[in-house]
């Protein structure tokens, strides 16, 4: 799936610059799963790609503490900090949370493969109870947790947090309300350090709700507070190992350095330094030393250089990123499933992987499972579970049962006199929806569909283009996240008004899955694991067979670092290190 927002959701999510193509910044719709440890390159090599060898699913040169000294590290952003609330429309930016990460109050990490990990600096315990079909989370807070301050994080920060961002005040511009917007109340329990979170029903993705911790009350108690508030940098609204040092608004630049209030391991690093570079910058900076950490993304060129940069590493694991074609279901000849199941059949999609991906490592092969991403628990192959997969003759034949006839002259299918032409929205200057509207169009052409390719301005026309839904298959990125059952229902669901259809806001496709939308509510409260599993592959099932959207393949993370930094790098499903134990090898 995919998802912005401050707990990687994804669901009631407000466009931002996060929503963007894979253009400036290199995610495209993250809206949005992969990855523990993973071996570490051998200390001898000085450059080149390490491929992950375990199932853990990152490669970050994990290393004990008592195994690394300190040192500085330099990372970078790539545009001005306009906000400082992660929260907020303005402040969803994947750039932002990372940034944020050592000084924010982050009650959960996770692994590589996604799974949840408590930060007992702040978070003692979380007790979730179920009593009649109710949800009812207890959580203990550390006493030592203290905002930037001094002030004892407690109860009063997370009231504050839930009103804010549960939807029933639409002046406080919150990037999402998702799960927010599940709780019934929230309030202190024994003392201000123990926080009770009732539910209106059960909700097995309650970890994803309080995985980024509170927000500062103060920061949240109005909309101008929430909104305005945070144009400054306030330390106060802060905690974490770090602290900010300087923030220069004329370079942009940021520089951290130890906090002094923090109760938990000393961070390693003495400093660390973010540098406002802009994106086509980047991979000659990482080449010339100017920054440690660069996120390559699908750059062959930028591969290259951080490949054979000094003293540095290319991190590799198996990123959350998948590219996709939608299809809409409401376009020309795209409403009948025949057409949309042989399309896909159609399509090698090993060679479009191939080919967006040349010049980069990783596994290029297919990713069959609109829900999951592969190595993640309860991936199913659904290509191989139900028969649509690439298979040529048998494209055909389901165009002939579906009454579309070859034109031998033409060499395109007709029905009723109209040919099978099926518009393919391009975003012009993002390389990899060129080459696959091209293979696509090739591709499809030996089953007789006439792909038309019709190029978008994405300066003018994106995201319209897409919530407006002009277009017949458009391809972009979606982000997976280490809860892949949350909010099925934003992306392939909807509601019947008037007797017909309304797809919700993230159903691009405008198709009605009918047996999506009446497994909807038992998924989203099916609190057992297996069950729950059961049922979302049972959707996926359902999403693959009426071709909702077609998986691609999977993006791999590929990230430059410095050879000698440990605990950081290609974190897989993992949103950010662990900044106290990042640090340099001795």
């Amino acid at each position: 799936m995919a998802e912005p927002g401050r707990n990687g959701k994804r669901g009631n999510v407000k466009v931002s610059k996060l929503l963007v193509p894979l253009v400036a910044g290199g995610l495209a719709l993250a809206l949005a799963a992969c990855g523990g440890p993973v071996s570490s390159p051998s200390a001898g090599a000085s450059s080149g790609a390490s491929a992950p060898t375990t199932s853990q699913g990152w490669d970050i040169n994990e290393m004990p503490r008592d195994q690394l000294t300190g040192g500085e590290f330099i990372g970078s952003m790539t545009y001005p900090i306009s906000t400082w609330n992660a929260a907020s429309v303005a402040g969803n930016d994947a750039e932002l949370t990372l940034l944020e990460s050592p000084i924010a109050p982050i009650y959960y990490s996770y692994t590589g493969t996604g799974e949840p990990v408590m930060r007992p600096e702040f978070l003692v315990s979380a007790d979730p109870v179920v009593t009649a079909g109710k949800l009812v989370v207890t959580l203990k807070l550390n006493p030592k947790a203290v905002w930037n301050d001094g002030k004892v994080i407690g109860a009063d920060d997370w009231v504050a947090t839930w009103k804010a961002l549960n939807g029933s005040n639409e002046k406080f511009s919150a990037a999402s309300t998702d799960g927010w917007n599940q709780i019934e109340s929230v309030k202190a329990g024994a003392d201000a350090q123990e926080v009770v979170i009732s539910f209106k029903s059960t909700y097995p993705d309650w970890i994803a709700v309080v995985a980024d911790g509170p927000i500062r009350a103060e920061g949240a108690a109005t909309p101008e507070a929430f909104n305005d508030g945070w144009k400054e940098y306030k330390d106060s609204y802060f905690s974490g190992p770090f602290k900010v040092d300087n923030w220069d608004k004329t370079s942009g630049n940021v520089t951290m350095v130890p906090n002094d209030k923090w109760w938990g391991d000393k961070p390693l690093l003495t400093k660390l330094t973010w540098k406002q570079i802009k994106s086509d910058g980047l991979a000659a900076a990482f080449a010339n030393q100017e920054v440690d950490y660069y996120d390559i993304g699908a750059d062959p060129d930028g591969f290259s250089q951080a490949s054979s940069a000094q003293n540095s590493k290319v991190r590799v694991a198996a990123g959350p990123n998948f590219r996709q074609f939608t299809f809409n279901a409401e376009a020309p000849f795209l409403s009948d499933v025949k057409v949309r199941q042989a399309i896909v059949m159609g399509l090698d999609r090993t060679v479009i992987a191939k080919s967006d991906l040349a010049g980069l490592p990783g596994n290029q092969v297919p990713l069959n499972n609109n829900l999951y991403v592969a190595d993640q628990a309860g991936y199913v192959d659904q290509a191989q579970a139900t028969g649509i997969d690439f298979n040529v003759d048998k494209a055909k034949s389901t165009l002939d049962e579906a009454g579309w006839k070859l034109n031998e002259g033409s060499g395109f299918r007709e029905k009723d006199g109209k040919q099978l032409d099926v518009e393919f929205a391009v975003l012009g200057g993002v390389s990899a929806s060129e080459n696959e509207g091209l293979q696509a169009q090739k591709m499809l052409k030996e089953i007789g569909v006439n792909l038309k390719l019709r190029t978008v301005d994405v300066n003018k026309d994106w995201p319209g283009v897409l919530v407006e839904h002009k277009f017949g298959i458009v391809a972009f990125s979606w982000i997976g996240t280490p809860n892949p059952l949350r909010n099925i229902g934003q992306i392939y669901g909807g509601t019947m008004k008037d007797g017909k259809f309304a797809p919700n806001d993230s159903n691009f496709a405008q198709l009605d899955i009918t047996k999506v939308n009446e497994m909807l509510p038992a998924i989203d409260t099916e609190m057992d694991p297996a069950k729950r599993a059961d049922l979302g592959n049972q959707a996926a099932q359902e999403i693959w067979t009426s071709v909702h959207t077609l998986p691609l393949y999977q993006r791999p993370m590929l990230i430059g670092v410095r050879e000698k930094l440990a605990n950081i790098g290609a974190l897989g499903m993992a949103r950010y290190p662990i900044w106290q134990n990042v640090g340099l090898t001795k």
